[in-house]
């Protein structure tokens, strides 16, 4: 490359640019601006120099820092420029390079013309509103939902020490009744205190049948009797406890509503039910898959899928020495690496009728047979399963085991 280009190192409200005609010619000195519509047009001025010192219009190249840098690819494409966004490891790569050890976000924007010069590099291509949106509310599921499993443990710790013997009473100790029961009588003695009636009416607002209403009554009497609970600092724990209720019911809301929404996009994409046809792909993992993945067509190979997953063996090798036993590169999108970790999992996952996935399933089997520890082998089967994927995605046809 050796057309001109302004390049930009972005931080959170501000960035700092510098122009250059071609490679090692820069145009301007380093300036700075802010991310607001006047502090943009410092920007657009070196661009309309550099386009007319050079008769060619200018590309603009960033590193794609944290969330900062979207808003400014953004803007820059709606003005009808080709935007290069460079991943942070090629800049950190060029850093080490230097003898000196300098950090500054003017010497930065050097670093990162220097990337742009000497790499062969596609410019960015923005994925479809319907992939984008996708890609965001899986990623927001997945961070609620995790969230909401640490909040289980908090809440499971607490519940052990106020009442011991709860979880002899309801196989799921966060379904709505048993967090309706311990909001209301969060303590033995609260149980013990309240009229059978009380219970009763709670309990059944689960619409289950007298029978096991009564039932699960006698057994909530019988572990607060058998509970042995800590009485130090009880009142502060018995408000932790009502806290963590609250949170986990506010928990439950957010991941329904988001489920909804991701039913709703899916719903806009064939691709989607394509993955479907993979025995272990669920509906959340498919979403995922998809939001990840976006235009099948922007990858080549099913190898640049692999590498974008993370997926794809690092390589160490010096002189005549060659590593044998090496990690992934964990180098692409980690969502997209959980999501296929699940459906694999599920995909070998043994039950009564016979394996889930009979294809993958033979693929682990074999690697274990082969010498490869369980997790190496379920890795293994991931990149196996990415390839299907592209496969399937490319060709638009379900996927048959056959």
């Amino acid at each position: 490359m050796n057309n001109p280009a302004l390049c930009i190192d972005v931080s959170k409200s501000s960035s700092f640019a510098t122009g250059f005609l071609s490679y090692n010619k820069p145009y301007s000195k380093p300036f700075d601006f802010s991310h607001t519509p006047d502090g943009m047009k410092s920007a657009l001025h070196c661009l309309k120099e550099l386009q007319d010192n050079s008769n060619s219009k200018p590309d603009v190249v960033l590193e794609a820092t944290g969330n900062f840098y979207k808003p400014v690819t953004q803007y820059f494409i709606d003005l009808g420029y080709s935007v290069y966004v460079l991943n942070p490891l090629q800049t950190s790569m060029e850093k080490r390079k230097s003898i000196r050890k300098i950090k500054t976000d003017p010497v930065d924007t050097y670093r990162i013309a220097q990337v742009y010069y000497t790499n062969d590099l596609k410019p960015f291509k923005e994925q479809s509103h319907d992939s984008q949106e996708l890609r965001s509310l899986c990623r927001q599921w997945d961070g609620f939902n995790t969230l909401n499993t640490e909040t289980q443990l908090r809440f499971r710790s607490i519940l052990a020490l106020v009442f011991p013997k709860y979880d002899s009473v309801f196989d799921h100790l966060c379904n709505p009744t048993s967090l309706r029961v311990i909001a209301y009588f969060p303590s033995p003695k609260a149980i013990l205190s309240a009229k059978r009636e009380e219970l009763f009416n709670l309990i059944k607002l689960c619409r289950h049948s007298n029978e096991w209403c009564n039932h699960k009554v006698d057994m909530l009497i019988a572990a607060a009797r058998e509970s042995l609970s800590f009485d130090g600092a009880q009142q502060s724990n018995i408000r932790v406890l009502q806290s963590y209720v609250k949170s986990l019911l506010t928990h439950k809301e957010i991941l329904a509503d988001i489920r909804a929404q991701i039913n709703e996009w899916t719903k806009l994409s064939h691709n989607f039910q394509l993955l479907l046809s993979i025995p272990g792909v669920g509906e959340v993992t498919a979403a995922t898959i998809l939001g990840e993945i976006g235009d099948i067509s922007n990858f080549d190979t099913a190898k640049q899928l692999v590498a974008y997953a993370g997926l794809d063996p690092s390589v160490y090798q010096s002189g005549s020495f060659r590593a044998k036993n090496t990690k992934i590169s964990k180098r692409g999108t980690p969502y997209l690496r959980k999501a296929l970790y699940q459906a694999a999992s599920a995909a070998v996952r043994k039950r009564p009728k016979g394996p889930c996935n009979s294809v993958l399933y033979e693929y682990y089997t074999n690697k274990v047979n082969a010498g490869k520890p369980p997790k190496v082998a379920l890795v293994a089967t991931c990149n196996k399963l990415l390839r299907i994927i592209f496969g399937i995605l490319s060709s638009k046809t379900e996927f048959k085991a056959e």
